[in-house]
């Protein structure tokens, strides 16, 4: 019994000795190891390691007749030349012929090609309609700016005046 007394004291003295002098481990690389450390911005990126990429969502909202409202849909389409700013929900849809050059600044919107439709009915003619280009990234193919323009039908009298227009970040496709 003795034996197994200083058998059990021997082996247990061992353990200590053998986890005191465990070996550390190698230092956890920041920028791999999937936590936002001190410094970072984000998950990993940012600070000292790779810069942290940037999503802007797309967005447009208007006003409608005095009325915000928020478009589900929306797009830039560049076809034959031409940059048209498509844009729809449940009930309203619009195309907005923005030109050709895409360039920075205020320009005219051009009525052919620029054309709405409420619940189902066309408006066709457009009338006092300007538009600006704030941004024109052509690497992520994206554009933002703010417009403005009156619709109307012929032999009625309604409208639809659209103000405050500002799309963000609009991909298009070419």
């Amino acid at each position: 019994m003795k034996l197994s007394k200083i058998y059990r004291v021997y082996l247990f003295t061992i353990l200590i000795i053998f986890s005191a002098c465990k070996k550390k481990s190698d230092p956890v690389d920041k920028c791999s190891n999937g936590f936002i450390d001190a410094g970072e911005l984000g998950v990993d990126c940012g600070g000292s390691c790779k810069p942290c990429e940037v999503y802007n969502p797309p967005s447009l909202f208007l006003e409608i007749n005095g009325n915000p409202i928020s478009m589900d849909n929306k797009s830039i389409n560049f076809s034959d030349n031409t940059y048209s700013l498509i844009a729809s929900n449940d009930s309203l849809s619009f195309q907005f012929n923005l030109g050709s050059n895409g360039n920075v600044g205020t320009f005219t919107l051009n009525s052919l090609g620029t054309f709405g439709s409420k619940n189902g009915i066309y408006y066709l003619n457009s009338s006092d309609g300007t538009y600006s280009i704030s941004a024109h990234d052509s690497l992520t193919k994206s554009m933002s700016g703010f417009l403005q323009v009156n619709f109307s039908r012929n032999g009625y009298s309604d409208t639809i005046k659209i103000r405050n227009c500002q799309f963000d970040y609009i991909k298009y496709t070419e």
